[in-house]
């Protein structure tokens, strides 16, 4: 059971296999420029080949999007998903009173499809259920991943424009249950 309140942390710590996360840092912005950029693909591509123009859309886009967080989730904390230790993905948590926020959770390309974001987000789900909190995301309503996250139980709560809420409630093992009564 999780006895401190840093799901975080314990993730940092958990992730054991061949999956890990590392907190970001500074020596991790050309990685997490290529982790956004790769989710802007369409985008990039209705510009040309042009690579200032590419590399200028990029870096707007992506201080919008860490404006966005850092005025919506402040104590947001970015990792980086590896694949025994390469850089493989991003993913953007934030901690509160109403449980975790999966801000973001983003995989380049090479590593789409090969378990990384279901081994984080399932380590992610078990230390949220220990501790009893929520678990809770937006998704654009055309995004495929909305029928990946019901998979790993979470529930629609309401649509807000293009993005649909979602929420894991914490789940019970029976067995410790039993062993608490």
């Amino acid at each position: 059971m999780c006895t401190d309140t840093s799901l975080i942390a314990h993730l940092l710590l958990s992730l054991t296999g061949p999956w890990q996360c590392t907190q970001a840092t500074v020596a991790d912005q050309v990685l997490l420029r290529e982790v956004f950029a790769s989710t802007r693909q369409i985008e990039l591509d209705l510009l040309g080949p042009d690579p200032a123009l590419r590399d200028a859309f990029v870096g707007m886009q992506m201080l919008a999007q860490r404006r966005s967080v850092a005025l919506h989730y402040p104590a947001a904390v970015e990792l980086v998903i590896r694949h025994q230790g390469q850089a493989a993905g991003r993913l953007w948590l934030h901690e509160d009173e109403a449980g975790v926020r999966v801000v973001d959770i983003t995989m380049l390309p090479a590593f789409q499809h090969r378990g990384g974001a279901t081994a984080c987000l399932r380590t992610l789900l078990h230390l949220a259920d220990t501790s009893g909190r929520a678990v809770h995301l937006h998704v654009l309503l055309d995004n495929v991943a909305r029928h990946w996250y019901a998979r790993l139980g979470f529930d629609i709560t309401g649509t807000h424009g293009l993005y649909q809420a979602m929420t894991r409630l914490p789940t019970v093992d029976l067995e410790y249950q039993h062993e608490q009564a």
